[in-house]
């Protein structure tokens, strides 16, 4: 009966949460850009008050920040495309900004229906924004001898069952 039970418990929980992880955006995409590859999320504020964000890393968020041609800013962008959902502007993604320059931030937005489609934005730094930022993914590292003892224990292993086999056969 108790194991009926959790069966129910964990088909009910399941039925109920799998739907609501279909809806959410992402909360983060793994995009890959001048062979680096980087964390991208979304964060919900104003510029005013956050400029640390909007810097290059390490200090700040934004990797493409301070390219005032904005093509960093749309390669992400253009990658990401509709996986962070919806920005702040309807049927747009989230804000790629890339500079502050007479007195408003420059940014690039994505639409979520046309790859080939970005759109160029000027916000009120003091209006909140739903505002990409990522970091940088260092690349996971193997000690050197590690790949050369498995080899070994994998061969001599090998050769331990065909001594084996051998032995089997000649009985």
């Amino acid at each position: 009966m108790n194991s009926r039970l959790s069966a129910a418990l964990l088909t009910l929980g399941t039925s109920l949460a799998l739907p609501l992880l279909t809806q959410a955006p992402a909360s983060a995409v793994t995009v890959t850009i001048n062979s680096l590859t980087y964390d991208v999320t979304v964060i919900d504020r104003a510029y005013a008050g956050n400029e640390d964000l909007f810097q290059l890393p390490p200090q700040g968020q934004m990797p493409w920040w301070g390219d005032s041609t904005g093509d960093i800013a749309a390669d992400f962008a253009r990658q990401v495309f509709d996986q962070l959902g919806s920005g702040s502007s309807a049927g747009f993604g989230p804000v790629f900004a890339y500079e502050f320059t007479g007195g408003a931030v420059a940014g690039i937005s994505q639409s979520l229906t046309d790859p080939n489609s970005q759109s160029d934005v000027q916000i009120d730094p003091a209006s909140p924004v739903k505002y990409a930022t990522a970091r940088q993914l260092l690349p996971a590292s193997v000690p050197g001898p590690l790949p050369v003892l498995g080899a070994a224990a994998a061969f001599g292993w090998a050769r331990k069952l065909k001594r084996r086999a051998g032995a089997a056969v000649t009985r």
